[in-house]
């Protein structure tokens, strides 16, 4: 990854800044604590990877601003990507990923966050966690590498080293050992369900022999129970005509008794009718006293109505007008208390201006000190722009000297290991044959197989076309018994004809008919029974040819792996030949970058010591420098006094000015609302709303007493209006109840003339019901043997189906003891496979070679940082006892740290030397993972950490840098120190201004 432009829009403590890395190679970030620098850098991590030193997402927006936007342009492999990540308050975030082409940025974002998410890192090829323990060495987490545990430390290599791949196929390898142990288990329960249900046979044969002797016997009982079953229907019907006649006879009978309890409730109404009237005729004078009094009462409460409605509407009236006087009395109070605050406020802010102008020859003494100071900075701003261009020269030559030396030495590095590497290729060619051969072998195997799926595939699709010829059969031989059914039914009738002349039958032809149409009958049922047994094999048959067929079918789709495999053995033994004249050249350029190595460049040396006398002469020293920039921050306050100063005096005539008239305003709304409550419009409308409520003489008491009476006077009002409706329907009444007694009369005695037919007809009811209960008897008896026969008949044919089953159940299980030979030896085959590509496979041997140079790149660099005084060693295997004897070697990562006095454990080395020994150690991954194809990464971050050192570990720390350059496009140091600041060519200047940052470059 290359960067090319970073740009930052409300994130963290900037508001808006844009940094472009174009000729950016060394250089160092560099202001004050908590300016914004380690900020910067974040902005790179959360627009690739979302994260970022932020507790809640909602912390990286600036705040009080809404959403914060941080958009990265950066190159992998000559292609260049634009990345923007924006994010709002309380909502989700905004993730989109575009790539350069000939018409501008095309789109590459996913469906979702995740997605494109997922884009990026396979982008990059690289995920956060890798990046922040490799290429950024994050404030305040350089010692995170060497802080994790060892089996942590080795998983960590193992991602950069890009081995995950071993564990994706160690994983598959274990997913097709369980699968094979799967089948395995299924396979073994499956054969021996087979050898039990085999052990049936003899069993199932004495069952057949006994359920056949069943059947002939009851096709004997059902022949003799049709014949008594006819007969008894023909008395049946005889009776059943009779039983009709009955029960008509009873329903007309319930209907009577039904119709007769009618007449008798009428008859009941109307006398209770008649008795209520002649009370009521009793009661009639004091009735009529009542309906008087209640008239009288209807009168007064008419009028005292209409009264209650011009007083309910003056009083609504009244509420509406006093409303709107409160409100009015609300809103002068409201205006009043206002102007009061107003008032008081602007007293106060006299009172803080007024201490403000005091300070005024205090604040006018602090701006001639300023102007002195900034004076004097800039005659040393000037002596410094004279020495730079000298230091920097100085500095650009003892870093081409370095790179120089540091170039050869990467370059004899990488041969070695290009040798070393090649020698190894050519070491594997015994390994890769033999692993060529062996996946030649399966995939004869599995071509075989393919040849047999498509035999078992053909042998379905016959089964299956034999399976719908069984069942277009049973459709017709099912269609052919329905129509015997049917002609048996007709035959079985009184009078029936023959069913083919359509003549008369006598005795003995039909007879005849009967048995031959049964017989008919009876073959086509044994036909359809066969093939039913015959479907039934032919499903379980199309099953097991479907299940092997998928069997094998699972097997050879391994074969498309197995060609890719075999093809890519092939293509690394083909790269394994011809090495040996490769080797002999590497080994002669190594020779000659040693001589180069010894004989060091001297072209320099002339220039450095001119450079050096200048600076002598010059007298430069950034000393005076700081002091004159000091000054100048110290009396910098003045300018933002005197603006303050100007400001408060332009406020404090305004203020002097608004008082009187905020006076004015207070006296003139006293007297409104003084003259509210008695000369206003509303005031006086309320009073003349008083004076006709009191005219108008309205009691809601007198009102309520009138409705009570009313409401005790309602049931004799009711009572009387009934006495006047009962006398004019009194004939009536009398005329309906003679008619109704008469109709009762007649009724009375059809009913017991119909009783009377009833109690003669009951022995024949009596008579029939037996005969319709022996019938049903007989019928359910012949309905049982019927069934009793179909099921001996179906366990007849599923017997002779399980016989011909467990025929082929025996050669089943002879093919499933081959197959599960076949499934052990390849779950043996994917088991040794898994453990070889485990992690304490493949990946702990590639990186047992890579830990050599890694080691020796990490004692390179911690060397010129410590003069050689420390030594670091990758320990991978310790020894561990258990009750007192050695058992198997422990995987680990140890990372044993010694200097002149020896071994000591890393957490009792002081900080600056510890920060040299994790700044080694991130700075040999850093190049590990730039030297490695994996992960194309030229970019170094260094946030803080110089501030343990020395003067001597700076001036090596920078050394190493200047030695690791040429492996990287762009390199950045934070850093505080004014000493490392002027040491680098670069420097981005990063300040905080009006609570936000601001960075400048400068070259």
């Amino acid at each position: 990854m290359i960067p090319r432009q970073l740009v930052l829009r409300n994130f963290l403590s900037y508001r808006q800044a844009t940094l472009s890395f174009a000729g950016l190679h060394l250089a160092c970030i560099c202001g004050a604590n908590g300016a914004g620098k380690s900020s910067l850098l974040e902005a790179i991590a959360w627009a690739l990877w979302g994260q970022s030193r932020a507790s809640r997402e909602d912390d990286v927006i600036y705040y009080g601003e809404m959403e914060a936007q941080v958009t990265f342009e950066f190159s992998v492999q000559g292609q260049t990507y634009r990345v923007v990540r924006l994010r709002r308050r309380e909502q989700q975030t905004v993730l989109e990923l575009q790539v350069q082409t000939a018409a501008g940025y095309t789109s590459l974002t996913g469906r979702s966050l995740r997605a494109t998410q997922d884009k990026i890192i396979q982008i990059l090829r690289l995920d956060y966690h890798t990046f922040i323990n490799s290429a950024y060495l994050r404030q305040g987490r350089a010692d995170e590498f060497m802080a994790k545990r060892p089996s942590e430390r080795k998983q960590l290599l193992a991602s950069l080293l890009g081995l995950d791949q071993y564990e994706t196929l160690a994983e598959a390898a274990r997913d097709r050992a369980r699968d094979y142990k799967a089948q395995i288990n299924v396979l073994e329960q499956h054969l021996q369900t087979l050898r039990e249900q085999i052990a049936q046979e003899p069993t199932l044969r004495a069952q057949q022999s006994a359920v056949s002797q069943q059947i002939q016997q009851q096709r004997q009982q059902i022949e003799q129970c049709q014949q008594r079953l006819q007969e008894q229907r023909a008395a049946y019907h005889v009776h059943q005509l009779q039983q009709q006649d009955y029960k008509h006879l009873q329903q007309q009978r319930d209907t009577l008794a039904t119709t007769i309890a009618h007449l008798e409730q009428q008859c009941q109404t109307l006398r209770q009718e008649q008795a209520t009237i002649a009370d009521l005729e009793a009661r009639a004078p004091l009735l009529e006293a009542a309906v008087s009094q209640w008239q009288s009462l209807k009168t007064a409460e008419a009028q005292l109505q209409q009264c209650f409605g011009d007083y309910q509407r003056l009083r609504q009236e009244r509420d509406r007008h006093q409303q709107q006087l409160d409100q009015q009395r609300q809103d002068l109070l409201r205006t009043l208390h206002s102007l009061e605050s107003q008032q008081q406020f602007l007293q106060q802010q006299c009172q803080q201006l007024e201490k403000l102008l005091k300070q005024e020859h205090q604040i006018v003494a602090a701006l001639e000190q300023l102007q002195r100071s900034r004076a004097q900075l800039q005659a040393q701003e000037e002596l410094q722009q004279k020495v730079f261009p000298l230091l920097q020269a100085k500095q650009r030559l003892e870093l081409e000297r370095q790179q120089q030396e540091q170039r050869l030495r990467s370059r004899r590095d990488e041969l070695q290991q290009l040798w070393r590497h090649l020698h190894q290729q050519v070491e594997r060619q015994p390994a890769l044959q033999e692993a060529v051969t062996l996946i030649t072998a399966q995939i004869e195997t599995l071509e075989k197989q393919r040849i047999y799926q498509d035999h078992v595939r053909e042998k379905g699709l016959e089964r299956r076309r034999f399976l719908e010829q069984l069942q277009a059969r049973q459709r017709e031989y099912e269609r052919q018994i329905s129509q015997l059914e049917q002609r048996l039914e007709l035959l079985n009738q009184p009078g029936a004809i023959c069913p083919l002349c359509q003549r008369p039958l006598d005795a003995q032809h039909h007879q005849a008919v009967l048995r031959r149409n049964a017989a008919e009958k009876e073959e086509l049922l044994n036909q359809v029974w066969v093939i039913r047994e015959q479907l039934a094999v032919t499903e379980r048959e199309i099953q097991v040819l479907r299940r092997e067929y998928l069997n094998i079918g699972y097997e050879i789709s391994q074969l498309t792996q197995l060609f890719e495999q075999r093809g890519q053995l092939q293509q690394q033994l083909q790269s394994t030949q011809d090495l040996e004249p490769q080797l002999d050249r590497l080994a002669k350029e190594i020779q000659q970058i040693e001589q180069q190595l010894a004989d060091g460049p001297q072209e320099t040396l002339e220039e450095l010591q001119v450079i050096e006398a200048e600076l002598v002469r010059l007298n430069y020293d950034e000393k005076n420098l700081a002091i004159a920039r000091a000054q100048v921050e110290k009396w910098r306050w003045a300018e933002a006094k005197e603006q303050e100063l100007r400001q408060a005096q332009r406020q404090y005539r305004q203020t002097q000015q608004q008082l009187p008239a905020l006076m004015t305003q207070q006296e003139k709304l006293q007297r409104q609302l003084n003259a509210l409550e008695t000369t206003s419009p509303l005031a006086q409308t309320l009073a003349s709303i008083d004076q006709q409520l009191a005219a108008l003489a309205y009691d809601p008491a007198q009102h309520a007493q009138i409705q009570a009476q009313l409401a005790a006077l309602e049931p004799d009002y009711e009572a009387y209006q009934t006495l006047q409706r009962g006398r004019s329907r009194q004939p009536q009444l009398r005329q309906d109840l003679q008619h109704l007694e008469e109709t009762l009369q007649q009724q009375r005695e059809q009913l017991q003339r119909i009783t009377d037919k009833l109690a003669t007809l009951e022995d024949t009811a009596r008579t029939a019901s037996r005969l319709a209960a022996e019938l049903n008897q007989r019928q359910q008896e012949l309905l049982k043997q019927q069934q009793t026969l179909e099921a001996n008949l179906a366990q007849h044919g599923k017997l002779t189906a399980e016989l011909e089953q467990l025929h082929r159940l025996a050669q089943e299980y002879a093919q499933g003891e081959q197959t599960l030979a076949h499934l052990r030896h390849q779950y043996r085959l994917y088991c040794e496979l898994a453990q070889a590509l485990g992690k304490n496979g493949i990946p702990a041997m590639l990186i047992e070679t890579v830990l050599p140079h890694l080691e020796a790149e990490t004692n390179h660099i911690l060397g010129r940082l410590s003069n050689h005084q420390l030594h670091v060693q990758f320990i991978t295997q310790r020894s561990r006892r258990r009750n007192g004897a050695d058992t198997k070697p422990i995987e680990t990562l140890d990372i044993l740290i010694a200097d002149c006095q020896g071994t000591r454990p890393y957490e009792s080395y002081s900080g600056g030397e510890a920060f040299r020994i994790n700044f080694a150690l991130r700075l040999a991954l850093a190049r590990l993972l730039a030297q490695r194809s994996g992960s194309d990464v030229q970019f170094l971050i260094i946030d803080e950490g110089f501030g343990t050192q020395d003067a001597q570990g700076c001036e090596r720390l920078i050394a190493a840098l200047n030695a690791i350059a040429p492996e990287f496009h762009c390199i950045l140091a934070i850093t505080h120190v004014p000493a490392l600041k002027e040491a680098f060519q670069t420097r981005i200047e990063v300040t905080k201004t009006a609570g936000a940052s601001q960075l400048t470059i400068i070259a």
